[in-house]
């Protein structure tokens, strides 16, 4: 059925009215001036009908009264006052016309209430539509326009399930069914709009029966969820990556009663203790906690719950493999509106990994701490952007504060000896200008009066985000200092004991050297008292004679000045030198040890060599050291193949001296011990010679090595730096 008025076109309402007079006229001519003998007024009828389309509830009245008094009208023209059939007829034609105006009043009425109802529809967001038995629709409101697309005279006609292309959750066969025997019928529906976009609704059929009963129609609303659907898949959704969130994170999490009740436990959790979630429920949490931890963990659990503070314990869990590791157990609980206490949540982090880094860690710190102690070294630790500084407690005991003291730059500067705070100053000065790497010594000074010796040594370290800080360490080289200068006292002492048994070793060579010009001065002194004696006395032979003796003795006296110096106890003296004249003298100590062995000896030495800065007499003992060494090694080589060969050249920045024999060489497997104290290949040998030339070299920053030759014998080398400008 269709409820919905159609609006009438302008020429229509024109056209009925006019039809309505017009039958009205042709009625009342045909019953006046007619002689049939039948009710022609009875025909008034359809004017009253046709005026009750057009015509309000007045109007119709007022037609249905004029119909009546043409009836009346027609008979008193045609019949005058007779009393006849034609007064029947008249009756029964009144009686006609007023049923006809009165329900065409009724009719006027109950359309109106339709109408009103139909209004109501279209006032309600909702989708609502009548088909019929065949789906045909017969209704169509303004909210199926709204939501479907269609109008309602584009919707009125059309199979409702095939406009709609409606995606049914059951047979449609199956939910006619249910309205037929029920009455009505509810679900969801999937439909697609005009536009082809799908739109889900919440559809509640009820069925309309005809007079006897017979279905007759169904009148379906829809309600538009596709938002809410949307929202509530939104929400499973949230609910399933919640879920998923839970049971994949590295966390034992869990949830309680507020009688302590285990109700969940996540994935992580029963995968730990190896349990099904059925089980997960109802196992005591005590059989998987470590014996020594369950009556603290249930004392502290009991009175959380009976409190509702939170639970915080460090507690071993024992996992599915047997081993037992420390979690961190958080539970907080849940309160409703009045602040009762509906669920505990439970949180258990795996710290096993932390515990025994933080073991590690103080270990480690222990070990640094006593390594600190043992080596007298300190490290500080200095923000630049701040100036916060930190000390380990090695370094408060080096600096002399007490460690309730915050530690500065300040502090420091007021403890250094006033003659270094110059050094320590610059060094400041290097940090402020971006120096990287720092390296110097420098004293302290105690308030008792103590001086210390300090080495410091320190790194900046520069940070992606964040100020420098410069990290470094300092020791106490106070004992240190005092055993190398111990140590050097008494490797002058053994170098010296060293000289004097060389000198004793070249008593033949000396005695020769100191002969030669003694000799030569008796000779030209009995030459130049002949050169007197004769009657012409021979003034210039005389003067050339003493000449000769002055000679001689500067010669003798050179020696002795040599041999005084080396036998000399005495502090080492740093000069420039010319290190080949180094070697020229050094060779005439040696030049009757190496006569006496048959030993050929070549000098190749460079010329105009910088000079280097140094001790001469230590410089002429590693010389002499190495010479004689290269003289002993040859001692069971046949005469024709001694040879040793003194050499001298410029090499990156630094004067080479290299001493090569002849001999039998070095044994590979000793050579790392050749320079070492005590260590000798001779049968009477001290073992000294060359661990006393490794220590002069080193202390004049050169280096000293060894090398087997190609051919024969072995190479002795070392080097010595060139001196700095102003270096005296």
């Amino acid at each position: 059925m269709q409820l919905k008025p159609y609006a009438s076109s302008v020429s229509a309402s024109q056209i009925l009215p006019l039809m309505a007079g017009a039958i009205g006229v042709g009625i009342f001519l045909v019953d006046t001036f007619t002689t049939l003998d039948i009710a022609i007024a009875v025909l008034y009828v359809v004017v009253i009908l046709a005026a009750a389309s057009f015509l309000q509830r007045r109007g119709v009245i007022v037609v249905g009264a004029l119909c009546g008094a043409l009836t009346i009208l027609g008979y008193l023209v045609s019949h005058g006052l007779s009393v006849d059939s034609a007064l029947l007829r008249c009756a029964v034609s009144l009686f006609a016309i007023g049923i006809a105006t009165l329900l065409a009043l009724r009719t006027q009425e109950a359309t109106a209430a339709l109408v009103g109802q139909a209004r109501l529809l279209d006032l309600t967001h909702d989708a609502i539509f009548v088909r019929n038995m065949n789906d045909v629709v017969t209704y169509w409101n303004r909210g199926a326009e709204e939501l479907y697309g269609w109008d309602a005279e584009e919707a009125l006609g059309k199979a409702t399930h095939q406009l709609l292309q409606t995606r049914f959750p059951e047979p449609l066969r199956d939910i006619f069914a249910k309205v037929v025997d029920t009455g009505r019928w509810d679900g969801e529906l999937v439909h697609t709009k005009r536009d082809g976009t799908v739109v889900t609704v919440a559809s509640r059929w009820s069925l309309q029966r005809g007079a006897r009963g017979q279905p007759a129609a169904v009148l379906e609303s829809n309600t538009d969820i596709t938002e809410q659907k949307l929202a509530q898949e939104k929400v499973r959704q949230a609910r399933r990556d919640l879920q998923a969130t839970i049971d994949t994170i590295p966390v034992i999490v869990a949830s309680y009663l507020p009688d302590g009740t285990r109700d969940f436990a996540n994935r992580t959790w029963r995968e730990y203790a190896g349990i099904s979630s059925e089980d997960a429920r109802h196992t005591d949490w005590a059989t998987i906690l470590h014996p020594d931890d369950i009556e603290e963990a249930q004392r502290a659990w009991s009175d959380s719950l009976s409190s509702g503070q939170p639970f915080q314990k460090e507690l071993r869990f024992l996992r599915a493999d047997g081993e037992y590791r420390w979690h961190l157990v958080r539970r907080v609980p849940l309160r409703d509106e009045r602040c009762n206490v509906v669920k505990w949540y439970s949180a258990g982090f795996d710290i096993e990994d932390q515990k025994r880094a933080e073991a590690a860690l103080r270990r480690s710190e222990a070990y640094s701490l006593e390594a600190q102690r043992l080596s007298q070294t300190g490290s500080f630790g200095w923000r630049l952007n701040d100036g916060k500084t930190m000390w380990s407690k090695e370094c408060y005991r080096i600096l002399g504060y007490d460690q309730t003291v915050k530690p500065s730059v300040e502090l420091v500067l007021a403890r250094v000896h006033p003659a270094d705070l110059q050094i320590v100053r610059h060094h400041l000065d290097l940090v402020e200008q971006g120096e990287r790497n720092f390296d110097f010594e420098y004293r302290l000074q105690l308030p008792d009066g103590q001086v210390k010796d300090l080495h410091v040594r320190a790194h900046r370290l520069t940070f992606g985000t964040g100020p420098d800080e410069i990290a470094g360490a300092v020791m106490d080289i106070t004992e240190a200092k005092r055993a190398q200068q111990a140590l050097q006292a008494a490797q002058a002492e053994l170098a010296h004991a060293t000289r004097v048994t060389t000198l004793g070793e070249l008593t033949a060579s000396i005695a020769h050297e100191v002969n030669q010009p003694l000799a030569g001065i008796v000779t030209n002194g009995e030459a130049g008292l002949r050169w007197l004696t004769r009657d012409a006395p021979q003034v210039e032979e005389v003067r050339r004679a003493l000449e000769r003796i002055i000679r001689d003795a500067d010669r003798a006296a050179g020696v002795v000045r040599r041999i005084r110096a080396l036998s000399k106890k005495a502090t080492p003296e740093m000069a420039r030198l010319d290190i080949d004249d180094v070697i020229n003298d050094a060779m005439l100590l040696v030049q009757r040890e190496v006569l006496s062995h048959r030993v050929a000896l070549r000098l190749e030495l460079a010329r105009d060599l910088p000079a280097v800065a140094g001790d001469r007499v230590q410089l002429q003992q590693v010389i002499i050291n190495l010479v004689m060494n290269g003289i002993e090694a040859m001692a069971g080589v046949a005469e024709p193949q001694r040879r040793l060969a003194v050499l001298t050249r410029a090499c990156d920045g630094q004067v080479l001296v290299a001493v090569q024999d002849a001999g039998t060489g070095v044994d590979p497997e000793n050579a790392n011990r050749l320079f070492s104290a005590f260590y000798t290949t001779k049968a009477n040998g001290m073992g000294m010679g060359l661990s006393i030339s490794r220590s002069i070299v080193e202390a004049h920053g050169g280096r000293i090595w060894a090398t087997n030759n190609e051919g024969p014998g072995a190479t002795i080398q070392f080097t010595l730096p060139f001196a700095q400008d102003g270096q005296s």
